[in-house]
C-alpha cells in the first residue's frame, strides 16, 4: 500500500514537471514580442550606394540657321558639344568625403543638331510663338541664329516654355560650340552642384547653406494660411478681398505646382495683435521702423494664433500686419539704414510677412483686389523661395560671361517657368529618393537596436513598397521620365515615413525582458518552491532506498 502511495505522489510530482515542461516554451512564445522580418540587407545595399545610380539626363534638340557661307557638320557638332559639356560637369564617379559611400551620379547629356531651313521664314528673334515647344521633363530646345546687327555680345532670348534663341554675332562653328556649351553648362551647374550637396548633407556634418535653411523641407501637402493681422481694431477696421486675389494671382501656381506638392489654402483675420516689442521712433520724420535685429521677433507666438485647425501637414504662413496707430506708420530698414521699397521680409522655413500703413481717415479700410495684387505678388515670390523654386535662368546669368545678354519672355500667369518647375522637379527627386533611404536605414537601425520593438506585418508591408518605389523612381531616372520618377520618390517617401511614424512601432519600447519577469516571478517563485522542495525530497528518498536494498 505504501509502495503505491510513493508510486501516486511520484506521479503527481512529474505531472507538474511534464506541464511546465511544454507550457513554459509556449508562455515563452506567447508573451515575446511580434517581429515581423524586414529586409535589412536590402535597406544597407540602398544606404551604401550600391543597389542603385542616380542619373539625370538631359537632351538638348539645337536648330542651326542654314547660313549660305558657312557648312556645318551636323554629327561633329553634337559629339563636339556632348563631349565639352559632359567634361565640365558631369561626374560619373561622385564619392563623399566617407569613402563608405561609393557614389555614382551621372549627369548624361545628349545634343541632337539639326539644319534649320526655314528660319528666315518671318521668324524673329524676339518671335517664340512659332517655334517648337518640347513638353517633357529633360528635353530642352535651342535656337541658334546669326546676328542681325552689329552688336558683338550674343543675345539669348528665355521663353516660358523649354525653348530659348540664341543670336550669335561672330558665325563660326568654334563660337557656337563655346556659346551653346557655356550657355548649357551654367544654366545646370547650379542645380548639379544644389543635388550634390543635399546628397552628402545626410552623411556628414558639413554646414547647410542659406539656400536649404530657407527652403522647406519636402512634403506631398502643404497648408498655405494668409492672415491679416490687425494691431488695434479699435482705431482701424480692415477687411480684404482675399479669396478673389487668390483665385486670380495664386490658383494658377497653385494648380502647376500641384505635380509636386499639393497645396491648400486657407484666410483669417485677427485682431489685436500687438508686437512683443516696441519698435524704435525716428522722432525728425515721425515714422517706427523695425531693424533686421528686431525682426526675428516680429511673431507673437503666444498671442497670435497661427496653428492650423485645418491640417496636420506643414503650414506656410503670410501675415499682412496693420501696425496700431501709436505705431505708424511702421516700416522695416535694411543693414544700412535704407527703408526696404517692399516693406516685407522672409521667414525661413515658415512664412512672408508684409507691413501695410493704411489710410487711417475714415476709420475702416478694405484691401482691394488692386490693391492686393502687389501684396499677392511680394507673398508668391515668397511662397516660391519656401518651395524651393529657382530662378535658374538668372542664376546662369551670374555664371555666364557678361558678353552675354539673356532677355525673359513674359512669365505667365503660373509664376513658374517651364525651366523653374524641371529644377524644382529634379531636386525634389533627389530630395525624396535621399531622404527615404535614410528614413529606411534610420528604421532599420532602431529595430536592430531595440529587440523589443513590435515590428507588425503591414510595416513589413510599407517597406518594401518603399524599397520597390526606390527601385522604380531610379529606372524612370535612368529613362529620362521625370514625371514617373518623381510619383515613385513620392510614393518612396510616404511609405518609408509611414512605416518609421507608425504608432505600433513604440508600443513595446518600454517593456523588457526585465519587466516581465518581474511581473511573472510573484506567480512563479509561490509554486516552484514546493515543486523544487518535493523534487528533493523524492530523489532524497530514492537514494535512501537504494542503500536499504544494498
Amino acid at each position: 500500500m505504501e509502495e503505491n502511495n510513493d508510486k501516486i505522489r511520484r506521479l503527481i510530482i512529474a505531472s507538474f514537471y511534464i506541464v511546465i515542461l511544454f507550457g513554459l516554451p509556449l508562455w515563452w512564445k506567447t508573451t515575446e514580442v511580434y517581429r515581423a522580418q524586414l529586409p535589412f540587407a536590402e535597406i544597407e545595399e540602398w544606404s551604401n550606394w550600391e543597389a542603385f545610380d542616380l542619373e539625370f539626363p538631359t537632351l538638348f534638340i539645337i536648330y542651326v540657321a542654314s547660313v549660305e557661307s558657312s557648312t556645318i557638320n551636323f554629327a561633329n557638332l553634337s559629339s563636339n558639344l556632348e563631349n565639352s559639356i559632359a567634361s565640365r560637369y558631369n561626374v560619373n564617379n561622385f564619392k563623399a568625403s566617407n569613402e563608405k559611400y561609393q557614389k555614382s551620379m551621372q549627369f548624361p547629356v545628349k545634343v541632337r543638331s539639326l539644319d534649320w531651313n526655314n528660319w528666315r521664314n518671318g521668324l524673329q528673334y524676339g518671335n517664340l510663338e512659332k517655334l517648337n515647344v518640347v513638353s517633357e521633363n529633360g528635353q530642352y530646345i535651342l535656337y541658334i541664329l546669326p546676328s542681325t546687327n552689329s552688336n558683338p555680345n550674343t543675345k539669348v532670348l528665355v521663353g516660358n516654355q523649354r525653348q530659348a534663341v540664341i543670336e550669335i554675332n561672330q558665325w563660326d562653328i568654334k563660337v557656337i560650340e563655346k556659346t551653346v556649351s557655356d550657355l548649357i553648362v551654367s544654366l545646370f551647374m547650379p542645380e548639379q552642384a544644389a543635388i550634390k550637396k543635399f546628397i552628402m548633407e545626410p552623411l556628414s556634418n558639413s554646414k547647410v547653406e542659406l539656400d536649404s535653411m530657407r527652403t522647406m523641407k519636402y512634403s506631398p501637402q502643404y497648408q498655405v494660411t494668409f492672415s491679416l493681422m490687425n494691431g488695434d481694431p479699435s482705431d482701424l477696421l480692415v477687411n480684404w478681398d482675399i479669396e478673389e486675389a487668390v483665385n486670380k494671382y495664386l490658383q494658377l501656381f497653385v494648380n502647376k505646382i500641384s505635380v509636386i506638392s499639393n497645396l491648400t489654402v486657407d484666410s483669417q483675420i485677427q485682431h489685436y495683435t500687438r508686437l512683443t516689442f516696441e519698435p524704435f521712433h525716428k522722432a525728425d520724420e515721425n515714422y517706427f521702423y523695425l531693424t533686421p535685429e528686431l525682426l526675428p521677433h516680429f511673431i507673437n507666438a503666444a498671442e497670435w494664433n497661427l496653428a492650423s485647425a485645418v491640417s496636420s501637414y506643414p503650414t506656410l504662413n503670410f501675415i499682412l500686419y496693420v501696425p496700431s496707430k501709436d505705431q505708424s506708420p511702421l516700416y522695416i530698414q535694411d543693414s544700412k539704414g535704407n527703408i526696404m521699397e517692399s516693406n516685407a521680409f522672409l521667414i525661413p522655413r515658415w512664412g512672408g510677412v508684409i507691413i501695410k500703413n493704411p489710410d487711417r481717415s475714415t476709420g475702416a479700410h478694405n484691401f482691394s483686389l488692386e490693391e492686393l495684387k502687389s501684396i499677392m505678388s511680394i507673398f508668391i515670390t515668397q511662397l516660391r523661395g519656401l518651395l524651393g523654386v529657382h530662378d535658374v535662368w538668372t542664376e546662369a546669368k551670374h555664371a555666364l560671361d557678361v558678353t552675354t545678354n539673356i532677355e525673359f519672355v513674359t512669365p505667365p500667369n503660373t509664376a513658374v517657368t517651364m525651366w523653374e518647375f524641371d529644377s524644382l522637379t529634379r531636386r525634389r527627386i533627389a530630395e525624396n529618393i535621399i531622404t527615404s533611404i535614410t528614413t529606411l536605414k534610420s528604421l532599420s537601425q532602431l529595430v536592430t537596436e531595440i529587440p523589443n520593438m513590435v515590428v507588425l506585418d503591414h510595416i513589413q508591408t510599407e517597406v518594401f513598397l518603399a524599397l520597390d518605389n526606390l527601385a522604380k523612381s531610379c529606372a524612370n531616372l535612368h529613362n529620362n521620365q521625370y514625371n514617373l520618377a518623381l510619383y515613385h520618390s513620392k510614393k518612396a517617401i510616404e511609405l518609408a515615413e509611414s512605416a518609421f511614424f507608425d504608432p505600433t512601432m513604440v508600443s513595446m519600447l518600454y517593456f523588457p525582458d526585465e519587466h516581465k519577469y518581474a511581473i511573472y516571478m510573484p506567480l512563479f517563485v509561490p509554486i516552484s518552491v514546493p515543486l523544487l522542495v518535493a523534487l528533493h525530497r523524492e530523489i532524497k528518498s530514492f537514494k535512501e532506498n537504494k542503500k536499504a536494498i544494498k
